[in-house]
C-alpha cells in the first residue's frame, strides 16, 4: 500500500550554486497529504530536474520526518581529467654532482652519473596520455564541463626509438635520465681487475672498472672512465672524465689523460693531463697540467713535490712541506701559448693569401677553357683546384686552433693560486710566465699577478 505524509505544506530550499536541494515538510492541518510521486513532482516544479534521491524522500514519509530540511537532490561536480604521466621500466638513477667533503673531512669521490644498463630493444618508458575527465551537472540539469588533464612533453634525447608512446633502447648500453628526457649510451662494464689476463681496453664509449687497473695495462675510452679500485703504473686515456676512487701510484711512469675532468683520491709519482678540472686530496711528486682548475679537497689535502699547472688557477689546502721539498705551482697561460697564438695569426694570414691566389688562378684557367679546351689546361686546372682544397683544409685547421688558444688565453686572464693553510719555502709560484720563490712559511694566502708582477695577499 502506497504511503502518504500527514497533512503538511512542503518547502524546497535550493543551494545558490544549484548543486543541492533540501525539502522540509511543515506539519499543518490546512495542508494536504503527499505520496512519493507527488513530492517528486513538487520538486520538479521548483526547478529540481535531476539528481533526485527517492530514498531520502521515501524515508521522510516512512519515518515521519517533519519541520526539518532534508537533502533530497544533489548535482554532480565535473571530474578533472587525469594528467599524462610516464611509467619508467628502468631505474631512474639520481644524478650526482661529483666529489663532496664528508663531515669528518674525508673526500667522497663519486662519479657524476650512476649507470643503469639496458639491452637493445628493451622497453625503457611509456607515456600514458591525459584524459578528458567526466562531465558534471546541476540539479536544474545544466551540464558542467570538466578540465582536461595536462599532457607532458615527449622525452628528448638519443639512443632510443618511440612507437605507440613507448620508448625502446636502440643499443646495449647505459641509460641516463635528465630534466628533459634520457639518453642511452655505450658502456663497457668490467666487474674484475684489468690485468694481463683480461687484456688492454680500447673502447668506443664509457668504461666502468669495478676492480683495480694493474701496472703495465692501457685503458682507453672515448667517453668517461670510472675505476673503483687502485691504479698502478699504467696509461689511462678518456675522451671525457676520469674518476679513480682509490687513487693512483704511477711509479713515475703512470699517466692519466682526460678530455674532461679528473677526480682521483690521491696521485703519486704520476703524470696527469686534463682539459677540465683536476680534483684530488693529495698529490705527491707528480706532474699535472690542466686547462681548468686544480682543486685540492679535504682538511689534510696537500701538493708536495713535482709541478702542477692549471690555466684557470688552483685552490689548495697546503703546498710543500717543512722539509722544503721543491714544489712548483703554475697558473695562467704560459708564454709559449701566447707565442703559438702569434704564430697562428701569421699562418692564418699567409694561408688565406695563398687560397686567394689559387682561387684567382682557377678562375683564369676556367676562362681559358671556355675558349679552348686542351688536355694540358684541364690538368693544370685540376691541380690548382686540388691545391686550393689542401690549402683550405690547412687554413681551417689553423683557424680552429687559433680559436681554441684564444679561448684558453681568455680563461686564464684572472688565474690565481689560493692556499688555505700553509705554503712552505721550497715552493715556486708562477703566474702567466712570472715567478717567485716562497722564502718563508706563509698561511692563508692568495697569489695574483698585477702589472706583470706576482703579488701575495692574505686571505683574512
Amino acid at each position: 500500500m502506497e504511503q502518504y505524509t500527514k497533512a503538511c505544506i512542503p518547502e524546497i530550499l535550493l543551494k545558490e550554486d544549484m548543486m543541492a536541494a533540501q525539502l522540509k515538510l511543515h506539519l499543518d492541518e490546512g495542508g494536504q497529504e503527499y505520496n512519493l510521486s507527488e513530492l517528486k513532482d513538487f520538486a520538479v516544479m521548483h526547478n529540481v530536474k535531476t539528481g533526485i534521491n527517492e530514498d531520502a524522500i521515501r524515508k521522510m514519509i516512512a519515518h515521519d520526518i517533519y519541520d526539518v530540511f532534508v537533502e533530497i537532490a544533489r548535482g554532480k561536480a565535473p571530474v578533472k581529467g587525469k594528467d599524462g604521466y610516464f611509467i619508467y621500466h628502468v631505474q631512474n638513477v639520481e644524478q650526482q654532482t661529483g666529489p663532496k667533503i664528508l663531515e669528518n673531512g674525508e673526500v667522497e669521490y663519486v662519479h657524476t652519473n650512476e649507470y643503469t644498463i639496458v639491452e637493445e630493444g628493451q622497453l625503457l618508458a611509456e607515456y600514458i596520455p591525459a584524459t578528458n575527465g567526466e562531465y558534471g551537472y546541476t540539479i536544474d540539469n545544466k551540464m558542467l564541463s570538466p578540465r582536461r588533464g595536462n599532457n607532458l612533453s615527449p622525452l628528448r634525447g638519443n639512443g632510443f626509438w618511440i612507437t605507440d608512446n613507448k620508448y625502446y633502447s636502440l643499443i646495449h648500453g647505459r641509460v641516463e635520465f635528465n630534466k628533459v628526457g634520457m639518453q642511452v649510451t655505450n658502456l663497457l662494464m668490467v666487474k674484475e681487475d684489468v690485468d694481463i689476463s683480461y687484456g688492454h681496453i680500447d673502447f668506443d664509449g664509457n668504461v666502468i672498472v669495478r676492480g683495480d687497473v694493474h701496472s703495465g695495462m692501457t685503458l682507453k675510452a672515448t667517453g668517461d672512465i670510472e675505476i673503483s679500485g687502485h691504479v698502478g703504473d699504467c696509461r689511462i686515456e678518456a675522451g671525457k672524465n676520469i674518476t679513480i676512487h682509490q687513487g693512483m701510484q704511477g711509479k713515475f711512469e703512470g699517466t692519466l689523460v682526460a678530455g674532461g675532468e679528473v677526480f682521483c683520491r690521491f696521485i703519486e709519482n704520476s703524470q696527469v693531463v686534463a682539459k677540465g678540472n683536476i680534483v684530488a686530496r693529495s698529490v705527491l711528486h707528480s706532474k699535472m697540467e690542466t686547462q681548468g682548475k686544480i682543486i685540492m679537497e679535504g682538511k689534510d689535502a696537500v701538493v708536495l713535490g713535482g709541478s702542477v699547472h692549471a690555466v684557470q688557477g688552483m685552490e689548495l689546502t697546503e703546498a710543500g712541506s717543512s722539509a722544503e721539498i721543491p714544489t712548483v705551482l703554475v697558473a695562467g697561460v704560459l708564454p709559449k701559448t701566447i707565442q703559438r697564438n702569434a704564430e697562428l695569426t701569421a699562418l692564418v694570414k699567409k694561408v688565406e693569401e695563398e687560397v686567394v691566389l689559387l682561387d684567382k688562378a682557377a678562375s683564369v684557367m676556367q676562362r681559358m677553357m671556355q675558349t679552348k679546351v686542351t688536355k694540358e689546361t684541364s690538368e693544370r686546372r685540376m691541380k690548382i683546384i686540388q691545391a686550393k682544397i689542401i690549402k683550405s683544409t690547412e687554413l681551417k685547421k689553423y683557424q680552429d686552433e687559433k680559436i681554441s688558444i684564444e679561448a684558453l688565453i681568455d680563461s686564464g686572464k684572472n688565474a690565481s693560486i689560493i692556499v688555505q693553510d700553509n705554503v712552505y719555502p721550497g715552493c715556486r709560484v708562477e703566474i702567466a710566465g712570472q715567478g717567485i720563490r716562497v722564502k718563508t712559511k706563509t698561511k692563508h694566502v692568495k697569489f695574483v699577478i698585477k702589472e706583470d708582477k706576482i703579488e701575495m695577499m692574505l686571505l683574512y
